[in-house]
C-alpha cells in the first residue's frame, strides 16, 4: 500500500508524463510559476486534495477475517494545468502546448504502474490495489477566477484534472477477528458441513410498550416493589418466554431473568418486577426459546423503577428539621435527592443499600404541608397511594397522606 509520499509520487509521475511536451514542467504556486518569459512551460498546480467518497469508509479487501481493520486514507488530487508560450505577447504557442499536453494526458488516463514506480518507488503507489486515473474536471469561470485572484496574479489559460484514487496506508494495524470455523452448536458432519444459521419463519418478536398492571395501561408511571408488569408487543409466544432485566448498577452483565406468568399471550407478557432491580432506569427484553434452537431476543424497552417510601419521620434539629425517609431498592452510591415543595434537598449522607435516607431541611417561615418525593438516579417516587386491585374502583387522584409532611 502507498505511504505518505503518495501525493508527491503522483505529482512527479505527471511531470514525467508531460516531459515530452516541453523540458520545463513545474509544480509551483500560481504566483511563482513563471520561470522564464522566453521558455515554453507547463505548470501543474495541486489546488485541492479531497477524500474519495467511494472508498473512504471501505475496509481493505483482505477477504474473510479482515473486518475491523482500519481503512486506508483515500484521496482525490485535483490539479490545474497551465501552459505558457515562448513569448509573453502572443498565447498562440501556449495554445498548442496545452493541446499537446491534454492529448498526452488523454492517452495516459490510467497512470502506468511502471511510471509510478520510476517516479518514486518508495511511495508504493504502484503497488496499491486501485489504479490512479486521470479525469478532466470542468471548473466554472467564477471558481477559476477565484483561484487566480487568491494568488494576485493574471489569469492564464488553464484546465483542471483529477487524479483518483490515491490510497495512503494507515499506521494503525487495527484488529481483525479470526475466521468462523463452524456455525451452530453441533460439530460438522462427515462431509464437513456445519449446522448453519438457525432461521425462524416469520418476524422477530417486537415490544411496543410496558406498564404496571395495577395502573391499567398508564405507561407514564414507574414500577415499584410488588408491581406486576404488562409488556405489550407482537409475536411473543414460544415454548419458553422469559423477561431479561438489566440495570447499569447490576454486577452481572446477563441481567436478571424472570419467567413469564401463565396469563401471558402472543401480544402480552406478564411478569413480576424482580427484587434485585434497584431504582433508576432499567431495560427489559423478551427472550423466546423453541425446542433446542438458540433463543430469539426482542428489542429492548426502557423501564423506570421508582423507590417505594415508608412512613416519614420528622426530627427537630437546631436550626432545621431532619426528615428520615425509609426507601427500598437503593444501591450504594446512587444519586438521591428529595423533592419537597419547590426545593431539591440532597441526602445528608452517601446512599447505602438498606439504610434509611436522611434529609436536612430548613423549615419555611410559615407552617405548611409538603408532598415529599425521592428521586433516585433520575426516577421520582410516586406520591400516590396504591391503586385498588378492583378495576371498578377509580384510580387514586389525591396525594398519599403518608408521603406528606408538615414543616416546621
Amino acid at each position: 500500500m502507498s505511504t505518505s509520499a503518495a501525493i508527491q509520487a503522483v505529482t512527479s509521475t505527471l511531470r514525467n508524463v508531460l516531459a515530452p511536451v516541453t523540458q520545463v514542467v513545474t509544480a509551483g504556486a500560481l504566483d511563482r510559476v513563471r520561470s522564464s518569459s522566453s521558455a515554453a512551460q507547463l505548470n501543474l498546480f495541486l489546488y485541492e486534495v479531497v477524500p474519495n467518497g467511494a472508498m473512504r469508509n471501505m475496509e481493505p479487501p483482505t477477504g474473510r477475517g479482515g473486518h475491523g481493520l482500519h481503512p486506508p486514507l483515500a484521496l482525490d488530487l485535483r490539479y490545474l494545468l497551465t501552459a505558457f508560450g515562448s513569448t509573453e505577447d502572443d498565447d498562440g504557442d501556449a495554445h498548442g502546448l496545452l493541446g499537446e499536453a491534454m492529448r498526452i494526458l488523454h492517452d495516459n488516463a490510467v497512470l502506468a504502474t511502471a511510471d509510478l514506480e520510476n517516479a518514486l518507488a518508495a511511495a508504493g503507489v504502484h503497488q496499491q490495489c486501485e489504479r490512479v486515473r486521470l479525469t478532466p474536471v470542468h471548473l466554472p469561470a467564477d471558481e477559476v477566477s477565484k483561484l487566480w485572484t487568491a494568488f494576485q496574479t493574471n489569469y492564464r489559460l488553464s484546465v483542471a484534472y483529477q487524479a483518483s484514487v490515491v490510497l495512503i496506508d494507515t499506521a494503525d494495524p487495527g484488529r481483525a477477528a479470526l475466521p468462523v470455523l463452524r456455525r451452530g452448536r453441533h460439530a460438522p458432519d462427515d462431509a464437513g458441513r456445519d449446522q448453519g444459521v438457525v432461521v425462524w419463519s416469520g418476524s422477530a418478536p417486537e415490544l411496543h410498550g410496558i406498564s404496571v398492571k395495577a395502573w391499567r395501561g398508564n405507561q407514564s408511571l414507574p414500577a415499584r416493589t410488588g408491581d406486576r408488569l404488562v409488556i405489550e408487543g407482537a409475536r411473543l409466544a414460544a415454548d419458553v418466554v422469559d423477561a431479561v432485566f438489566r440495570h447499569p448498577r447490576l454486577a452481572s452483565p446477563d441481567g436478571v431473568i424472570v419467567a413469564a406468568a401463565a396469563e401471558s399471550d402472543d401480544n402480552h407478557v406478564v411478569v413480576d418486577l424482580p427484587a434485585a432491580i434497584p431504582a433508576g432506569f432499567a431495560t427489559v427484553a423478551i427472550r423466546l426459546g423453541r425446542g433446542t434452537d438458540p433463543p430469539l431476543v426482542s428489542n429492548t424497552l426502557a423501564l423506570p423503577v421508582a423507590t417505594r417510601l415508608g412512613p416519614i419521620v420528622k426530627q427537630a434539629q437546631p436550626g432545621g428539621v431532619t426528615l428520615v425517609v425509609p426507601a427500598d431498592r437503593l444501591a450504594d452510591g446512587q444519586a438521591v435527592v428529595a423533592l419537597i415543595g419547590d426545593r431539591q434537598v440532597a441526602a445528608a449522607q452517601p446512599v447505602q443499600a438498606g439504610v434509611d435516607l436522611a434529609f436536612e431541611v430548613t423549615p419555611p417561615p410559615v407552617a405548611a404541608t409538603f408532598v415529599v418525593r425521592v428521586r433516585v438516579d433520575g426516577v421520582d417516587s410516586i406520591p400516590l397511594p396504591d391503586p385498588s386491585a378492583d378495576e371498578a374502583v377509580p384510580l387514586p387522584t389525591a396525594f398519599d397522606p403518608a408521603q406528606q409532611v408538615v414543616l416546621p
